[in-house]
């Protein structure tokens, strides 16, 4: 894969839910370091993360993801990205509703033979939000 396919990917997070899904093999590892979540073959599961991100009024709220940077092949693949977004409600115990925070991360993939996604593993810098929303100094 490449750096414009992440972009793709990261970018059906923002209500992509059905095309997004169709990306991924049966048989996948998932896993959100920050968030401590491990989903594994189970694609109802994965599709309900992945609804999180949804916004449901656009006035309110907002996610835009951007890939700055990608390193691999077709079987394996590292990939930089910004995460802005402005808030609908709490984030991480906080209040955060009306308030914009940005932070990076960096999502590792593998794929099968067939181009669907067998491994994601991601890690984001949660300090920068938190700070952000003023729960800890910055």
């Amino acid at each position: 894969m490449n750096k414009q396919w992440a972009q793709y990917w990261i970018g059906l997070f923002a209500g992509g839910t059905d095309e997004l899904m169709t990306l991924y093999a049966p048989e996948f590892q998932f896993e959100d370091v920050n968030f401590d979540l491990r989903i594994n073959n189970d694609l109802p599961a994965l599709r309900s993360f992945f609804e999180g991100f949804i916004i449901e009024d656009p006035a309110l709220s907002y996610n835009k993801f951007d890939v700055f940077d990608y390193v691999g092949d077709d079987r394996l693949g590292s990939f930089q990205w910004t995460w802005e977004t402005k808030h609908a409600g709490d984030f991480l115990g906080v209040d955060a509703k009306g308030k914009v925070t940005k932070t990076r991360g960096v999502t590792v993939m593998g794929w099968n033979e067939d181009g669907k996604i067998v491994l994601e593993r991601s890690i984001w810098d949660a300090i920068p939000v938190l700070q952000q929303l003023e729960a800890i100094p910055g």
